[in-house]
């Protein structure tokens, strides 16, 4: 509220009272500003439900199989997690910094659900299902594909295959970086759009895991060690020293350097491929570049990754379902509180 500036005769001199006018809406108007909810705080919450319900179904699986975990591990991270509520927490509410609180939040969405995901995905190879390789295998042969021969080919091209490498394995540093980008340029909406997708798929991916689990395609089809030899080190093999720990393991113990998804069917790769290609429309400079190497990380899913081509597929529709959901929780939001729909922004 302000107070009225009072001139020698005892009434308000215009021109103060002209200035009083013009700064009294627009402080009304930024103090209302600060109030209104915005759009993406309906996708926020739920990524943050994403990682509690994650977070309880680990812990039901540690409580389970009475798996322990390494102490520095645990103090590790929950000093990581700490922090990064903080960050959010403080300069969400208490000092007005957008672009830190909605980072710091997002990221330790990402750090959270991928915890619990590796989490589940370890220890729910516990209960020791049957394994559903022959099924893929004969997904692929139905649709007419023949991966041994398609691994060949890439074992005669390692140039091709060290490329594919690089690019497997810089997926989850391109959702980091998009993190810092998206929130950066201040575009909220987009960043826990990302947020929510790469948690909601990583979990779900994980869960599937543990009902439907797989070797991967390297194993089922028993490859010569000659064309092993001639992949990258560890393609297609590099999750089966954890798989047997965890599967078949006496009493294995959980820590941050074991902490490692070991999913095959669906593939989490392509999700991530298509989730960072998504967040990037809009951004002209860097749309092209995104997608050319996210095609290469989707390819590099069957001689890096060891998945099967079905595992590709249902990678891909299970994006598509959890981006549909996401896009109901925006949409929901938007009608309840009357507002119109957002457009694309160009950066």
């Amino acid at each position: 509220m302000f107070s009225q500036l009072v001139g020698p005769s005892g009434t308000a001199s215009s021109a103060d009272t002209d200035v009083a006018q013009q700064a009294a809406p627009r402080t009304a108007a930024t103090s209302e500003e600060t109030r209104i909810p915005q759009p993406h705080q309906r996708v926020e919450r739920g990524a943050w439900l994403i990682g509690v319900a994650a977070s309880g179904f680990a812990g039901f699986l540690l409580w389970r199989f009475e798996i322990a975990v390494e102490r520095e591990s645990l103090a590790l991270f929950s000093g990581l997690m700490g922090f990064l509520l903080a960050v959010h927490i403080v300069y969400g509410r208490w000092r007005s910094a957008p672009v830190l609180s909605n980072l710091a939040g997002a990221v330790a969405v990402f750090f959270w659900s991928a915890a619990a995901a590796a989490t589940i995905s370890l220890v729910g190879l516990r209960y020791k299902f049957p394994l559903i390789d022959g099924s893929l295998a004969d997904a692929d042969r139905f649709i007419g594909i023949d991966l041994p021969s398609i691994i060949l080919w890439f074992a005669n091209h390692p140039w091709l295959t060290e490329l594919l490498a690089a690019a497997y394995c810089s997926s989850f540093v391109q959702v980091a970086a998009l993190f810092v980008l998206l929130a950066a340029t201040k575009r909220f909406d987009k960043l826990w759009q990302l947020a929510f997708v790469f948690a909601l798929t990583i979990v779900a991916s994980t869960m599937f895991s543990v009902f439907w689990p797989a070797k991967g395609a390297f194993v089922y089809f028993d490859h010569p060690v000659a064309i092993l030899d001639a992949l990258p080190e560890h393609a297609g093999i590099y999750h089966l020293a954890k798989f047997e720990y965890f599967r078949n393991g006496v009493s294995p113990e959980l820590s941050l350097s074991n902490l490692q998804g070991v999913v095959t069917f669906p593939s989490f790769h392509t999700c991530l491929a298509l989730m960072t290609i998504f967040a990037t429309i809009g951004t002209r400079w860097l749309f092209g570049i995104t997608l050319i190497w996210n095609l290469l990380v989707l390819v590099s899913t069957l001689p890096i990754g060891g998945h099967y081509v079905i595992d590709l597929t249902s990678g891909a529709l299970l994006w598509l379902a959890v981006m549909k959901i996401e896009a109901i929780f925006g949409r929901s939001f938007m009608t309840l509180r009357g507002m119109p729909m957002p457009e694309a922004v160009s950066a």
